[in-house]
């Protein structure tokens, strides 16, 4: 069972979301940008950044078809990793929290007989921890998110079927749950607790969008009149992400949101709305950061959307810009030309 990612929802046919303005292009400010690369890399990916300025994500290269794990200091030295059993086949990492704390998930030695995928914590030092949701087996699970205080959010193959939701206290403790009634995909957690994703049911309404109170309450919405890809939560609460409409030049348009933790909703484009926007990550002042395709040549540009709704514009490199996460103070990680990035403001 391979691990699913948000790929797999952005080829959801979505119906029309009203409420889309059209809106001149947002300045450019480039802003002090530094791109880098995991040393023998042929390809580095960035994924989320610290309070600090640490940095990390995987890479591929210099053998063999699997990702690596890093982490990259803010003075720029960079440290690899694979979780254990992972063999060649790859590990992938996907979050940091402050004390420098990572998780992510790795595919099994045995993944081309048995697809089967695992989480992991790797401490500040460098111990890395393996584990699976109860119920898991050897369906899989992926782990998403870690807040401050090491709690870990994702989701897990059902060895029953279906895809379910968990959390994961820092002493190892994992509680399961369902927002929808076929599939869950948790994708942030904040210091609260607090978690934020999409679920599916088992019938023509789609995905839609939840968060999940420290205290195990869920609540559902929908960007528009049909669903929500959300993305990333603030301490505030905040949640930030994506929807799908009908319409651009390949038949879907995304689109921007941001929803407060009072339940209001609003949406927006970096760029007029031709070719899609993807908004990524939330910091606690309200920043939003993620990218837009231009309709000349569908090239992805990054964003910064402020908390007042100015958007400016960026590019880190000839190719596409891709920034996945921004911290308190505002730096910006992400991807560009096949390699990392980060933008200081």
């Amino acid at each position: 069972m391979k691990a699913k990612t948000f790929a797999l929802i952005i080829a959801m046919t979505l119906s029309a979301a009203p409420g889309i303005k059209a809106q001149t292009s947002a300045p450019t400010t480039q802003g002090q940008i530094i791109t880098f690369d995991v040393p023998g890399s042929y390809a580095t990916v960035a994924t989320s950044i610290n309070p600090s300025g640490e940095i990390t994500g995987y890479y591929f290269g210099p053998t063999g078809p699997g990702s690596h794990g890093y982490v990259r200091a803010a003075d720029g030295t960079i440290t690899t990793f694979d979780a254990p059993g992972a063999g060649s086949n790859g590990t992938v990492a996907t979050s940091i929290n402050p004390s420098g704390e990572i998780t992510g998930y790795y595919f099994d030695v045995n993944y081309a007989v048995n697809h089967a995928v695992h989480a992991y914590v790797r401490a500040a030092h460098g111990t890395i921890t393996t584990f699976d949701a109860p119920g898991a087996g050897s369906n899989g699970t992926a782990a998403t998110s870690i807040n401050p205080s090491g709690e870990i959010t994702g989701y897990y193959y059902g060895a029953s079927g279906g895809v379910h939701g968990y959390v994961r206290a820092a002493n190892g403790t994992i509680t399961t749950f369902d927002a929808g009634s076929y599939a869950t995909y948790p994708t942030s957690i904040n210091q609260s607790g607090e978690i934020t994703g999409s679920y599916y049911n088992a019938d023509t309404t789609g995905y839609h969008a939840f968060v999940r109170g420290a205290d195990g309450t869920i609540t559902t919405f929908d960007a528009g009149s049909y669903a929500a890809n959300p993305t990333s939560i603030n301490p505030a609460g905040d949640v930030t992400g994506y929807y799908f409409a009908v319409g651009g030049p390949h038949g879907l348009l995304a689109h921007g949101f941001v929803r407060a933790a009072d339940g209001t909703l609003t949406t927006f484009d970096a760029d007029p709305p031709i070719a899609g926007t993807y908004s990524l990550s939330i910091n606690p002042s309200g920043r939003i950061t993620g990218y837009f395709f231009d309709a000349a040549n569908y090239i992805a540009h990054g964003f910064v959307r402020a908390a007042d709704g100015t958007i400016i514009t960026f590019d880190a490199a000839p190719g596409g810009t891709q920034p996945t996460s921004i911290n308190p103070s505002g730096e910006i990680t992400g991807t560009a030309g096949g390699h990392g990035f980060v933008r200081k403001p």
